[in-house]
Order: C-alpha cells, then structure tokens, then sequence
C-alpha cells in the first residue's frame, strides 16, 4: 500500500516507533507499543513496552506478493501475561496492524499520526524458553507469525457444496437440493428403455428380431 509520510521540519534526532494493534481477541484488543511511555493514538493508549516488544522483517515490494512478519515479546510485563494469553485465547485468525510513528527528541510523536506498515491475520505462534545456568529465573519470548492479506486470500476456500444443507444456508426454503443424497446412491441403467425390464439384441438372418420382444425406442 503507498502511504503518504508528511516531512518533518525543525526537529532533530528522529526515531521510529512501532504501534501494534493486536485483536480483537475473545472481545479484547490490545495496544502495544515499542516506546519507553505510552502514547494515545486515535483515541487508543498504547501500552509501551520499550525493547521487550519487536518485529522480524517487512518486505517492501512493488507488486503485491505474500509476506509474513514476526511480533517478538521478549518480556512478560507484570500488568500482561502474553504467555497466557496465547495459550489459553483463541489469537490464531486474530487480526493484527502495524504501524509506525515519528519522535523527535522530546519524545512527541510528530503530527500525533502513525502511517500503516502491515495489515493481516496471526496464523500461527511460537513460545522459547530460556534459563540462566545456576539462576532460577526463566525467560519466555512470545512470537506471533503473521500473514498479509493476499495471503489469506489465496488460502481462502470459494464455492458451493451440491447438498442439501449447504443449500439450505442460503436458501433455507429452497428444496432443489433435497433429494441428492437419494440420487448419489442410485444406479442408473443408462442407454435402457423406459419400462423396458429385458435388453433387445440383433437376430439372425432374414431381418427377424432377436429374444427381446420390446424395441428399443
């Protein structure tokens, strides 16, 4: 997607930020940033979590192409378990955009206005662990795997089902459908005449007919 990033002027030291927007998840959506405070975009406060929260790669292509990105949680802050919640939630097919922002060096976020990076869906989601030899503190790293939307279409399943009850769901008074299931397990004779119990065969010579006393019609 082309964005449009208004040029900032008189400001030094920019930095780029990343806003996620994770969800909704089970009715919850989240709001996540790699900044060291929140910031409010769109109405929406974005929780910072500073280096625990990052991204894989994102390809920049000029023709529309599969991509997938990673969001790495690297921490579990105390007022979120992550760990939790993607065990125990139903993230994957949960939509997810990623955006990104400007900071000068006060810390403002330049226009208060972030720009679209990624829009897709989680499809799947990975957990690490690791320990400190001779430390009892574990740490977890949390990746969720997300697909672009070309992606999701490409998978997308289209069509229509010859059987009564997908009929049904879009046509609930529609009975065109009903008597397939009757049909799928009926042996048809084809080529047999109408009525006809005995097939007719060619006789001998003279023009005679052969055993089968009905004609074919």
């Amino acid at each position: 997607m082309a964005t449009t990033i208004t040029p900032v002027v008189g400001a030094t030291n920019i930095q780029t930020v990343i806003f996620v927007k994770l969800g909704p998840i089970e009715g919850t959506t989240y709001y996540i940033a790699n900044t060291y405070k929140p910031y409010s975009v769109g109405g929406q406060s974005y929780t910072a979590l500073g280096s625990l929260v990052g991204l894989t790669g994102i390809d920049d292509e000029l023709r529309v192409s599969n991509s997938d990105v990673g969001v790495v949680f690297s921490g579990i802050p105390t007022d979120q378990d992550y760990v939790n919640l993607v065990l125990n939630s139903k993230v994957k097919g949960a939509s997810i955009e990623i955006m990104r922002g400007f900071i000068d060096a006060n810390g403002d976020l330049e226009g208060n206005t972030v720009y679209t990076r990624f829009r897709g869906i989680i499809t799947n989601y990975a957990i690490s662990e690791s320990r400190t030899q001779f430390s009892e503190d574990t740490y977890h790293t949390v990746t969720l795997q997300c697909s672009n939307i070309n992606s999701i279409l490409e998978n997308k399943v289209s069509g229509r089902k010859t059987n009564e009850q997908d009929m049904k769901a879009f046509f609930s008074t529609d009975g065109s459908f009903d008597r397939v299931a009757t049909l799928m397990s009926t042996a048809f004779d084809f080529g047999k005449g109408y009525g006809d119990e005995t097939t007719g065969s060619a006789g001998g010579g003279g023009g005679s007919t052969g055993g089968g006393s009905n004609q074919r019609r």
